[in-house]
C-alpha cells in the first residue's frame, strides 16, 4: 500500500524535523494524567505550597501527590525548594509557557502541510 502522506519537499521535512526536535516526551506525559493535571491546577490557584495543601481536597495519598509532583518537577513544570522539613512546590510558569510556545511555533506550519487525505480528495479519489 502506497502511503500518501509522504512528503518528499524540503519544507515538509523542515517541518518535520522541526515538530519531532520539540515534541518532547517528558513534558507532554507529564501533561496527560489527570492527576497531574488537577496539581497544576491546584498550583495556578494556590500558589506555593507544601503536598499537604497541595493534597487537601483530593483522593490520594500525599505519597501518590508527592510521586506525582516529583513527575511535574522533572519535566520542569514544576520547582520545589526545603521550608525546614517541608517542601514548597511551585508552578514554572516562564519554562511552560516557553516550551508551550516552542511547541505551537514548531508545529503551526502543520496546518498547511499535514492535511488529511488532502491528496486524495485533490485527485478526486474520495469524495
Amino acid at each position: 500500500m502506497q502511503n500518501d502522506n509522504t512528503k518528499d519537499t524540503p519544507e515538509y521535512k523542515a517541518m518535520a524535523d522541526a515538530a519531532i526536535g520539540v515534541l518532547d516526551t517528558r513534558f507532554l506525559k507529564a501533561l496527560t494524567d489527570p492527576t497531574r493535571i488537577q496539581l497544576v491546577k491546584k498550583l495556578i490557584l494556590l500558589g506555593a505550597c507544601d503536598v499537604t495543601t497541595i493534597s487537601g481536597g483530593l483522593s490520594q495519598d500525599r505519597s501518590v501527590i508527592s510521586r506525582h509532583l516529583n513527575i511535574l518537577e522533572q519535566a520542569g513544570i514544576t520547582a520545589s525548594r526545603k521550608d525546614g522539613r517541608r517542601v514548597i512546590y511551585d508552578l514554572d510558569g516562564p519554562y511552560v509557557v516557553q516550551k508551550v510556545t516552542l511547541i505551537l511555533e514548531a508545529l503551526r506550519p502543520m496546518a498547511d502541510l499535514c492535511k488529511p487525505f488532502q491528496a486524495i480528495v485533490n485527485k478526486g479519489e474520495v469524495a
